[in-house]
């Protein structure tokens, strides 16, 4: 699939989740929440603050409700995603796989939350975004790494049947270009969801949007015998399971 229908993919699945994402979202409210707990322990300083690939503004929201003197700018590629955002919130409509919008500069804060496993070299963006801190400015970033859905893979292994989810990226690769008084922060995190089987958990990722693959759509013989060998919990129900590192970079 070629780079601009990929993008394209990706956008329309966003826009049309766009109205119910909030009540699907569930990792990724967890994950904002997590985001916010650290801030309270950096000294940040005041100026405009950005949110990258703000979705429906989840983690900008609990910023501002935490931080009540920071408004934080919102840039996301969907409009429907960004429309769900409160109206008095400032948003910019922008794919971040053309770099930032040339306004964005000298910032004292960037948060990302799952975001940038849906880019393109998302190692030179990171370093992109790094670049436009102010000294002492923080960048933190949280996504799900390459060891996230082990249920899934294996089940695609034992079946035969091809592994139609994201590549997620490599933590180390992501921050390899960091000097080490650079990185402030970097943790791996586990996230396990439940499901009554796995109709009910692919349905939950298209609820969010993040269905896009490059991958042939899976016929029902494959998704029948997908949830014939998932491995199944005492309740026969099925987990995802997630790796989500956090990472926090701080510009000298």
């Amino acid at each position: 699939m070629k780079s601009n229908t990929w993008n394209e993919t990706v956008k329309n699945n966003f826009n049309n989740a766009a109205e119910n994402y909030i009540g699907y979202s569930n990792i990724q409210r967890h994950f904002a929440e997590k985001i916010v707990s650290f801030l309270k322990g950096l000294n940040l300083q005041k100026g405009e603050s950005i949110d990258l690939g703000s979705g429906t503004g989840l983690l900008a929201d609990g910023i501002e409700k935490e931080f009540p003197t920071k408004k934080i700018t919102r840039i996301d590629f969907s409009k429907k995603m960004l429309l769900q955002n409160k109206n008095s919130s400032k948003k910019i409509l922008w794919n971040l796989n053309n770099g930032l919008p040339p306004s964005i500069k000298n910032c004292p804060l960037m948060t990302s939350n799952f975001c940038i496993h849906w880019l393109e070299n998302p190692e030179e963006i990171i370093r992109d975004w790094f670049s436009k801190l102010r000294s002492g400015g923080y960048l933190i970033i949280s996504y799900p790494t390459i060891n996230s859905f082990p249920e899934w893979k294996r089940t695609c292994k034992l079946t035969n049947i091809e592994y139609s989810g994201l590549t997620f990226p490599l933590s180390k690769e992501i921050i390899k270009s960091f000097n080490s008084d650079e990185i402030f922060f970097s943790n791996k995190y586990f996230y396990v969801e439940n499901f009554p089987d796995i109709y009910k958990l692919f349905r939950s990722i298209v609820n969010v949007g993040a269905q896009s693959t490059k991958c042939k759509p899976k016929k029902v013989y494959e998704l029948k015998k997908m949830q014939k060998f998932w491995p199944k919990e005492e309740t026969n129900s099925v987990n995802l399971t997630w790796e989500i590192n956090i990472q926090i970079l701080k510009k000298s």
